[in-house]
């Protein structure tokens, strides 16, 4: 009554005088708790724990939190807590006649029970010991016992990032920023959690090729972070600001696309890039911004803080890395890498284009400047590496082997240097830096390098055909390891390249199935991984695209549907003749600008050549023009797939057990039927269409069903002790979904054509053919769509 009151001295008074009498009475015990402090309250607690009582959870809970909180032994706390935890006023207290009583003043009537606050403080103790998964189970157990308030949902969030649980760590953030009586530091602390676990789902899901997916989460951490007052920023607000725009060099350029520049912005149009290229430049730009701000903020850091050289360093680094970033996607998008003749790789870009130079030389001063502030920083002598390869291989070999020397632990440096050597034929040298890397860590560079000398070894068994396919065989299983870490463009391009070179062994007679299989799917995985590979680089790489382009017009004299050839082989036309006008056309160079001075005394050119990598094989290509171009004016696509009842039935005479041959004749016979006025002939032959119908889906799904690996009917080719080829099994022939769409909605049509009336069954089966096939248009009219 007193408390109620707001007489304090009074209520203490009196619940002092209670505990005298009863030194574990739960009320009493809480009353005193809200009026004097936690050290204050020691004594009575330890009275009370003393005497054996199911309620004195309240002491064992004032306990803890002076061991956590005022001597920092979190150990002990962990024990006051789970005896708490045990007792009934705490764990249940409606159980307890007085229990209406531990909430009856205002001050104390709130959503958040003492148990589950208790549970929450139990988690805080475990999470500062490292017993993360113990923090993991006691904020579950708080969160089925009472609902949470937002400071521990925001450490509940802090203890999943740590665990790696990033999806649930943003959704308790967002639960946070829905609260309305969130205060603003722990708004602020919201919004960082959440965008660093964006920034790790974007990590993972560039991993797995999902551009869209990594675009979202960035640009909803962005806002996050931007949402904040920029008056009270933190170095890390603004740092992890500068990450997650940065962070956008590993995206494609299409995602772009829809992203305009804001008004106002200074540009560095380059005519010569997309619209999409310069908006992603613009989003990577606005991290260079973000590290500047950091910059300065470290700068006005007081001279005797411990970590300020360390966080101009770190900083510096990061400043470096976007610049590198900028210099590399205006390359890429120029061609970098596309190889032959074009003057497109990043090292004439940087002699050629202005734009590029500066890039790159700011990018070496930001780095140097790092150096300077922490001379035994292992990533910024990296990144000075990596920078320098572009202007003097010799000086940036140095680099990274300084950080080696700081850091054996980083695979950086080690993948760089092998690729370096690769790059300059050194190839027994790389050899053994990948050999070193490999009992260091599994990364995509190691097997990329690893393909990349098994296709230089290739070029010296020109006088053993097998030997070198077997080289190349092997460098498409490099990639493809490659591949299954991240989808990496390189390891892309090289499987695309590598995958399709087939062993002349197994073109023998007793081979010809095995041969023929291997051979298609050999071709759908190359083309996929060119695709793949065009859509995340934007198809800057001119050779590239000059293979795209071919693999096009061959997917289409592969087609099946005429209808679709002479769109195909436009398309693969116009690729080339794009590539080729982009190999013959100069660089652009808009920039007026000066080129920034660069801190570290460079020679004017690399102090290594280069060996030439030769023309592009342009009279093949014209070639393969001439053909297209002669098919369009003949309309020979078309007449490749024009067939005739006759035709169809020869061709189940011959391949009786082919069901693609038995649908070709169902639909002959179907349409033949609809040209006959006879009722009785019309009725006949539609029969028959039926019946070859029903055996085209029989072959079909058995063909489907029944799939097997087939393994090459070869011997091992043995030299100095080594296989010169890879064991390749392929997947028999699976049948195309169009092919069991079109069966099963032809044989439901023909169905319900003898009935005249269309049954449930016939019904689900047109609307499963439809889901193997959206375009298969006799489904779709036979349900009315």
């Amino acid at each position: 009554w007193y408390e109620s009151k707001s007489d304090a001295k009074r209520a203490e008074g009196c619940y002092q005088k209670a505990l005298s009498l009863d030194a574990s009475h739960p009320v009493a015990g809480r009353g005193l708790q809200r009026l004097i402090e936690l050290k204050d309250l020691v004594p009575h607690c330890k009275k009370a724990i003393e005497q054996n009582s199911p309620v004195n959870g309240w002491a064992w809970q004032a306990l803890g939190q002076s061991k956590a909180v005022n001597e920092g032994d979190d150990s002990t706390a962990v024990i006051c807590f789970q005896q708490a935890l045990r007792c009934r006023d705490i764990q249940n207290p409606s159980s307890d006649m007085l229990g209406a009583f531990y909430r009856y003043t205002e001050m104390t009537a709130n959503l958040y029970s003492e148990a589950s606050m208790t549970w929450v403080e139990l988690a805080t103790c475990y999470r500062r010991m490292g017993k993360y998964s113990a923090a993991l189970r006691a904020y579950e157990e708080a969160a089925s016992t009472g609902i949470l308030p937002p400071a521990a949902l925001c450490s509940w969030a802090q203890c999943d990032l740590d665990l790696g649980l990033y999806a649930e760590a943003a959704e308790k953030c967002d639960d946070v920023l829905a609260c309305d009586d969130c205060s603003a530091e722990l708004i602020r602390m919201a919004s960082y959690i959440e965008a660093e676990s964006l920034l790790s789902i974007a990590r993972t899901d560039i991993q797995g090729g999902k551009n869209g997916s990594c675009r979202s989460h960035l640009v909803k951490a962005i806002t996050r972070l931007e949402g904040l007052s920029p008056q009270n920023s933190t170095y890390c607000e603004i740092k992890l600001l500068g990450d997650l725009y940065s962070f956008g060099e590993a995206l494609p350029p299409y995602v772009f696309d829809q992203m305009s520049s804001s008004e106002g912005e200074e540009q560095d149009a380059d005519s010569s890039l997309p619209t999409e290229v310069e908006d992603k430049l613009s989003f990577i730009r606005k991290g260079e911004e973000a590290y500047a701000q950091a910059l300065e903020l470290v700068t006005r850091i007081d001279d005797e803080e411990e970590d300020k050289l360390f966080l101009l360093a770190a900083t510096g680094t990061d400043l470096g890395i976007n610049l590198l970033s900028q210099a590399r996607t205006i390359a890429v998008a120029l061609g970098d890498g596309s190889g032959g003749v074009a003057k497109t790789t990043i090292v004439d870009l940087a002699t050629e284009s202005d734009r590029v130079k500066d890039l790159i030389l700011r990018s070496i001063n930001a780095f140097s400047q790092a150096i300077d502030h922490s001379p035994n920083d292992a990533g910024a002598w990296c990144g000075l590496g990596s920078a320098l390869i572009f202007v003097d291989p010799l000086l940036s070999q140095h680099a990274f082997c300084r950080a080696l020397q700081i850091d054996k632990s980083i695979a950086e440096p080690l993948s760089s240097i092998a690729l370096l050597y690769a790059d300059y034929d050194k190839t027994e040298k790389s050899a053994e830096i990948l050999d070193a890397l490999t009992q260091l860590e599994d990364t995509p560079l190691m097997w990329i390098g690893r393909g990349l000398l098994l296709e230089k070894t290739s070029r010296a068994w020109h006088d053993s055909p097998a030997s070198r396919e077997g080289c190349l065989t092997r460098a498409s299983d490099a990639y493809r390891a490659s591949l299954q870490i991240m989808q990496h463009p390189a390891a892309l391009l090289g499987l695309s390249l590598t995958c399709r070179r087939a062993d002349a062994d197994v073109q023998i007679s007793n081979d010809q199935l095995y041969s023929s299989l291997a051979d298609h799917s050999s071709k759908i995985e190359s083309r996929i991984s060119m695709t793949l590979h065009q859509s995340s680089t934007g198809g800057g790489n001119i050779g590239a695209s000059l293979i795209d382009g071919l693999f096009r017009i061959e997917e289409g004299l592969d087609a099946p549907d005429s209808s679709e050839v002479s769109r195909m082989m436009k398309e693969g036309v116009e690729r080339i003749e794009r590539a080729r006008s982009r190999s013959s056309s100069k660089i652009s160079n808009d920039i007026s600008s000066s080129v920034a001075n660069c801190e570290i005394d460079l020679p004017l050119a690399a102090s290594l050549q280069k060996k030439d990598n030769g023309e592009f094989p342009n009279d093949g290509i014209e070639k393969s023009l001439n053909e297209a171009a002669r098919d369009f004016a003949h309309d020979i696509s078309a007449a490749l797939h024009e067939h005739s009842l006759d035709q169809a039935r020869n061709a189940v005479v011959l391949n009786p057990d082919s069901g693609e041959s038995w649908l070709l004749l169902a639909k002959e016979l179907a349409q033949a039927a609809s040209s006959l006025n006879d009722d009785a002939a019309t009725s006949e032959t539609l029969s028959s269409a039926k019946a070859a119908a029903d055996k085209a889906l029989d072959l079909l799904q058995d063909q489907l069903l029944n799939a097997s690996l087939i393994a090459p009917r070869r011997k091992a080719v043995h030299h100095e002790n080594l296989i010169e080829y890879s064991e390749k099994s392929v997947v028999s022939a699976i049948p195309p979904s169009a092919l069991v769409s079109d069966a099963m909605s032809l044989v439901s049509w023909l169905g319900s054509m003898a009935e005249e009336n269309q049954s449930r069954g016939d019904c689900a089966t047109l609307q499963e053919s439809l889901l193997l096939d959206p375009l298969n248009e006799v489904a779709a009219t036979a349900l009315g769509l």
